[in-house]
């Protein structure tokens, strides 16, 4: 894990490749023509997809070594951050929680699995958070005026007496007065940091990292045994035929579970899909929605229909101190998949490919 102050470091991509260098870089590579699943993300507009074709973006490290041995090249190098290597830096944590899981199950105790494995699960998360907090004020109508011009404003509820109950971020609006050069004669205002601490972006960023990794190699994997792959998460894959027995143990880290073998199944976009076992028990999951869908209402995602449902709703209303319930809260689904290519034959939507950027 990257550890310690980072330092900046002058790199060319042979300096890179022939070095041991361990940290974070902001770089061109080419995917070779011929790549399918995409082995390096990038954010574009809003999102974090795996494209192909030439393309900049800020890796990790070992990541990108992972990418080079796999056919990718490394055409330049903009900015370099060196960290220290942390060996095993959380390996008897995880290997106590793991312990915890394993042993709650076989012991039937699902309440202590859950916590073992959401203790394990949520860790990375945890150093990624994003910290901004929510400040509320009671301020005069002057000082809420000077909160607007500079910072997030979340609400404002106003009193009698002319004062209001304002809740502002406490991180500089995109178009505050502040974001913007200060006039001759007008002093900043100095920013309080009153975050919180223990959170270390680039250790939660190269847990993601690695697990890219792990579940790219099972994809890898699969590509050279001819395994067809219908659908993946983050750290699932749906196959036409299971992996050999020596990549499969439920209780051993690294490694996968076989949890269902599947007669029928649909996967409209990440983490929207609808699947029949062959003992007849239906999975289906619908992020952002709570509820279950239908086979039917899945076919109709499928063929790119938007859904119309209803939804229960929490509503907290700071005037009046209450957080009610709105039961038939109306809500559309209609999911969009723009992180690969559609690829159809005959009007049917049959498989993807990764996304082209400026091909060579």
């Amino acid at each position: 894990m990257p550890v310690g102050i980072p330092t900046p470091k002058s790199l060319t991509p042979p300096e890179f490749e022939n070095s041991d260098f361990f940290g974070f870089l902001e770089a061109t590579v080419q995917a070779p023509p011929s790549e399918y699943i995409g082995l390096l993300p990038i954010r574009m507009g809003g999102r974090l997809v795996c494209p192909v074709g030439s393309f900049k973006g800020f890796f990790f490290s070992e990541e990108l070594r992972f990418a080079l041995a796999n056919g990718y090249t490394l055409d330049n190098i903009y900015e370099a951050w060196g960290f220290q290597k942390g060996v095993n830096t959380f390996k008897a944590l995880i290997e106590q929680l793991n312990t915890m899981k394993v042993k709650a199950q076989e012991e039937g105790k699902p309440v202590l699995r859950n916590i073992a494995k959401l203790l394990m699960n949520s860790m990375y998360g945890r150093f990624g958070m994003h910290v901004d907090h929510i400040i509320h004020e009671i301020t005069t109508a002057k000082q809420a005026q000077t909160i607007w011009s500079s910072y997030e404003v979340i609400s404002c509820i106003p009193f009698q007496g002319g004062l209001q109950l304002i809740s502002y971020m406490p991180r500089i609006s995109d178009d505050s007065i502040l974001s913007k050069p200060l006039s001759k004669g007008i002093k900043g205002i100095k920013l309080s940091n009153p975050r919180p601490g223990q959170t270390n972006v680039p250790i939660a960023a190269a847990v993601t990292a690695y697990s890219r990794m792990i579940i790219n190699g099972f994809k890898l994997l699969c590509q050279e045994q001819n395994i067809e792959i219908f659908y993946s998460d983050t750290d699932s894959l749906v196959t036409k035929q299971a992996l050999p027995d020596v990549y499969l143990d439920s209780a051993a880290l690294g490694k996968l579970k076989l949890e269902h073998k599947i007669k029928e199944g649909y996967f409209v976009a990440p983490k929207i899909y609808w699947l029949e076992t062959e003992e007849g028990e239906e999975v289906t999951k619908c992020k952002g929605y709570p509820g279950k869908l239908t086979k039917d209402q899945i076919l109709d995602l499928y063929e790119g229909k938007s859904l119309d449902l209803t939804i229960e709703r929490w509503v907290r209303d700071l005037a009046t101190g209450t957080v009610r319930i709105q039961q038939g809260v109306k809500y559309q689904l209609n999911p969009t998949f723009n992180k690969r290519q559609k690829v159809f034959e005959k009007g049917k939507w049959v498989n993807t490919h990764p996304l082209v950027l400026n091909p060579k």
